[in-house]
């Protein structure tokens, strides 16, 4: 009995022990975690540098899609492209679209038209800006785009088509707000959906 008692007492002392040292090496763990908080609040440009580095690093590896016209050695379309065949293809090009994703950031994807040696950006049709959520051009747009549209359905999408005709294109979002069927609410649901390129 005094030997389990002996044995229980041991191995209550050995864990205390091993509490203590845990509890020692935990307290080193915070404070090396305080210090390198510490570091960062007085360091606020960090957080953009790692994440400049990790961007560009991305960047560097990451495809491109571009929506290219004009070009005399390839049909208007959507193309996607490494960096590698970008440059290679079309020496500059590549910089351009980076140059307008850094504009535009989030967007997958840019237009460029080649006309006359000069590139320049253009609006994606309303088909490639659906299939890449980006808003869609209410005066371009086909019924079948429109009724892709939040709360628009083949009827409001005829009627938006009808006072494109009559009237011509719209030169304020806020004229959806004449179309029977496009109340405050629904507007609301569209404004940030569509543009009037």
């Amino acid at each position: 009995m005094k030997k389990n008692r002996d044995k229980e007492g041991g191995s209550s002392h050995s864990a205390d022990q091993l509490l203590k040292k845990s509890a020692a090496e935990n307290i080193l763990v915070f404070l090396a975690l305080a210090i390198c908080l510490l570091a960062a609040s007085q360091f606020p440009g960090w957080r953009q540098f790692f994440q400049k580095n990790i961007l560009s690093a991305q960047a560097e590896t990451a495809e491109q899609y571009g929506w290219l016209t004009g070009f005399p050695e390839l049909q208007e379309g959507l193309y996607l492209f490494t960096p590698e065949q970008m440059e290679m293809n079309f020496p500059g090009l590549g910089s351009h679209l980076a140059g307008e994703g850094a504009q535009k950031e989030n967007h997958p994807v840019q237009g460029m038209q080649y006309d006359e040696g000069i590139l320049r950006p253009v609006s994606l049709p309303p088909a490639v800006a659906n299939i890449f959520f980006q808003p869609i051009p209410i005066n371009r747009a086909n019924k079948d785009i429109l009724i892709s549209l939040p709360g628009i359905g083949p009827a409001l999408a005829e009627k938006i088509i009808q006072r494109r005709n009559a009237y011509g294109p719209f030169r304020s979002k806020e004229q959806l707000l004449h179309i029977a069927g496009i109340g405050p609410e629904k507007y609301r649901a569209l404004v940030d959906r569509i543009t009037l390129d």
